[in-house]
């Protein structure tokens, strides 16, 4: 089974690539249409293979976490791969996590092929995954002090563990983590969870 590849974009379709490989080999791949691939571009791929009765469909990840959440969506009836594939693309694999901590399907809205009963059996059936949960909070937590007078601080004030850690994942990405004090990080977070 496939599982990961690395190559040259030759061909873009509409969310589709084909990635040739160093042999010559090349492989067509479902990949997020929020990715702008471009020809002869260097990528590589974490690939999940759906084998169907004549032919076999590539769904391309740019995270291992992110092919592993997409095969795990599949274990609720009535969430096939396309839509598997199309929740992940959308949302990534820490906010579908998050949306069932928070028992909040709000952020399934709009994904394509994703009604709203399914969208609460997903949030009902994956409920218990608390593994995930963990792995989540001490990436992009951390075990610092800052993390933890951090989420102490939001905690106190009635915010769940599940927006605290989107919060912190946001604040990290818009370069603020390392370079503010707690009183201006708690100012940022708050700003940040008003606007959701």
């Amino acid at each position: 089974m496939i599982a990961y590849l690395s190559g040259r974009v030759v061909g873009v379709l509409e969310n589709q690539v084909i990635l040739k490989l160093p042999s010559g080999v090349g492989y067509l791949a479902w990949v997020s249409p929020k990715k702008n691939y471009m020809q002869n571009e260097n990528i590589d791929f974490y690939v999940w293979e759906v084998l169907r009765e004549n032919k076999s469909e590539l769904y391309a990840f740019e995270s291992l976490d992110d092919r592993h959440w997409a095969e795990k969506l599949t274990k609720v009836s009535g969430v096939g791969p396309k839509v598997a594939a199309n929740l992940i693309y959308s949302l990534g694999w820490e906010k579908i996590l998050q949306s069932i901590q928070l028992n909040d399907v709000s952020n399934f809205t709009g994904v394509k092929g994703l009604g709203l009963k399914t969208a609460k059996k997903i949030v009902l059936e994956l409920k218990g995954a608390t593994t995930d949960l963990d792995i989540l909070q001490r990436t992009e937590m951390g075990s610092n002090q800052t993390s933890i007078d951090f989420t102490d601080t939001l905690s106190n004030l009635g915010y769940k563990r599940g927006e605290i850690v989107l919060t912190i994942t946001k604040l990290k990405k818009a370069g603020l983590w390392e370079q503010e004090n707690l009183v201006t990080l708690v100012k940022k977070g708050l700003e940040i969870i008003g606007k959701k």
